[in-house]
């Protein structure tokens, strides 16, 4: 079977899917990405990536010059209808390019994220499967690819495509307590998939191992859009105020200039990047700004999550670890030692942290799917 990966172009929408395409490609069968922006996220996991939009500045099509949303990621007031008109632009400038790899590949498969409409206009172009792979509760919505497809309208139109791929299937990578907390109906159709953490492999440093007896360890991230684009400096205010905690905080940076924050304290340890798997693995607690990748992996991990929250698909995932029970939201220039002690101490919010690891956990593993999806090119 030969699987085509369509993907929306961040390195959050790339690198959820590395642990399907890793399982096809084991068990024998062929894989190729077709997308554009951060491509380095699958060729630094072994994959092979066809450039569907060499040069591109993404940053324009997500937010063109007449645009009356000036930050769409951060947005208070930004519904679904606005992310499907977004991601419809973000989809539109990958068609073409994405058609001549599928042309001349010619795919038995697509697999494609939820906000990348040119993944199923291929499929339905060539009569083939097509596997909509979620992130999180961001892009969990169902409706949303109808919605995307709804904006491409004019793109089907041109390109005389008028029905759909031959079958449609949609992974479930959320544990069942958590897509129920989505909006809308919730699908007896999706194949639930087990999540499993991937940003990529590294050298593990010697401090990162704990012993018993060692401090307590939240780990501290704003991902890697927030930190590059200033946003680290609204961590300041916490590490001005945990100096004297008996608590051991690791701040990832993600390309964050650690100069915004001032002196940090010496129980801050600041790293550029660090697999968030195998840290949070030995750690208590996470402060994060509520990025989909970050919240589940944490949820996997069982660890309890403090949200910072900027607005927009951020707001849905502090959202969801609220009424799940597995953490708090709070207000990045409010956060400080009583927060932190409630992360590390709160026994409610680390029994169910760990109620939902095990049930995530319970879910399919991936390369359980792997017969299944290949059953649906026969």
């Amino acid at each position: 079977m030969r699987a085509l990966f369509v993907t929306s172009p961040g390195l959050s929408h790339i690198l959820p899917t590395v642990p399907l395409a890793h399982a096809l490609r084991a068990a024998g069968h062929q894989v190729l990405y077709a997308t554009g922006g951060d491509i380095h996220g699958a060729t630094e996991a072994g994959l092979c990536v066809v450039d569907v939009t060499p040069g591109l500045d993404y940053a324009k099509v997500f937010i063109p010059e007449d645009s009356e949303v000036s930050d769409p990621m951060h947005g208070e007031d930004v519904g679904v209808d606005f992310l499907a008109q977004m991601f419809a632009r973000v989809s539109t400038v990958a068609v073409e390019g994405a058609r001549k790899v599928a042309a001349s590949w010619r795919p038995d498969l697509v697999v494609h994220t939820p906000t990348q409409g040119a993944g199923p206009l291929i499929a339905a172009e060539l009569g083939i499967p097509a596997v909509e792979l979620p992130l999180g509760p961001a892009d969990g919505e169902h409706g949303l690819t109808h919605l995307i497809r709804q904006a491409m309208s004019g793109e089907y139109e041109r390109l005389g495509i008028t029905g759909r791929p031959r079958t449609s299937v949609r992974l479930m990578p959320m544990p069942p307590s958590i897509e129920a907390l989505l909006p809308g109906d919730r699908s007896t159709g999706d194949w639930p998939v087990r999540y499993v953490p991937y940003n990529g492999g590294g050298v593990l440093p010697d401090w990162l191992p704990r012993t018993q007896g060692d401090r307590r360890r939240i780990a501290v991230t704003l991902g890697a859009i927030d930190a590059r684009w200033g946003g680290i400096a609204r961590l300041a205010p916490l590490f001005s105020r945990i100096g004297a905690m008996d608590a051991e905080f690791v701040l990832t940076l993600g390309g964050g200039d650690v100069s915004l924050l001032g002196e940090l304290p010496g129980n801050v340890r600041a790293v550029e990047w660090i697999p968030l798997g195998v840290l949070l693995e030995t750690c208590d607690g996470l402060i994060h700004h509520g990025g989909t990748g970050t919240m589940m992996t944490a949820l996997v991990s069982g660890v309890p999550q403090c949200v910072i929250p900027q607005g927009s698909y951020q707001n849905i995932a502090s959202d969801v670890v609220v009424a799940r029970g597995i953490g708090f939201r709070a207000k990045g220039s409010e956060l400080g030692a009583d927060d932190c002690v409630r992360l590390l101490e709160d026994e409610s919010l680390h029994k169910t942290a760990e109620e939902v690891r095990n049930e995530a956990g319970a879910m399919p593993p991936v390369a359980d799917l792997v017969a299944r999806l290949a059953a649906l090119t026969a």
